[in-house]
């Protein structure tokens, strides 16, 4: 048979004060010295006083852009031509991410017609699914991987070259 614990507050039933000494002490805030950090700066220094000086920091998160499939971008050019958010010269469509409210493109899904987008960034995958689409990314984006592998080709051509002292080095270390 299972004993069950009786409650404290049972057991203290018929004990005038409930274990807390005196009444008066039982009375408001008084006795403890005050609510949360009351007397922080005076008889609970001790407790607070590494927290004084502190400021609490807030950190505010940058406002992203919004990001779009490339399926939601097929099912929006329509509207966006009909708005003037978006041109149609020959046979491509040029769209302005600032003016349609869009920063970045995500890969889902795929695009059928050739779109030429300004100022909006790409990811690795839409970027490949949007040249064989035939559409391309103008803007940073487009020019940072530009930059990254020309740095990537004469870094390439600078080891090439050290090797190439390291064996010329080599051979007159043995011959002599």
């Amino acid at each position: 048979m299972t004993v069950r614990k009786r409650r404290k507050k049972n057991k203290l039933r018929g004990h005038r004060t409930h274990g807390k000494g005196d009444t008066k002490n039982r009375r408001g805030a008084g006795s403890r010295g005050g609510r949360g950090r009351a007397g922080s700066h005076k008889h609970r220094f001790t407790k607070y006083y590494g927290h004084f000086g502190e400021e609490k920091k807030n950190v505010r998160g940058r406002a992203k852009g919004a990001a779009l499939n490339l399926d939601q971008i097929e099912q929006f050019l329509p509207r966006w031509i009909a708005e003037g958010k978006a041109e149609k010269k020959g046979n491509e469509i040029v769209v302005d991410g600032k003016n349609a409210g869009f920063e970045k493109i995500v890969a889902r899904g795929s695009l059928h017609t050739k779109v030429v987008f300004e100022n909006v960034t790409a990811s690795k995958k839409a970027a490949e699914k949007l040249k064989q689409s035939g559409s391309t990314v103008k803007g940073e984006k487009v020019e940072k991987e530009e930059a990254s592998a020309k740095k990537e080709d004469s870094g390439k051509t600078e080891e090439k070259a050290e090797d190439g002292e390291k064996e010329a080095g080599g051979e007159s270390d043995g011959s002599s």
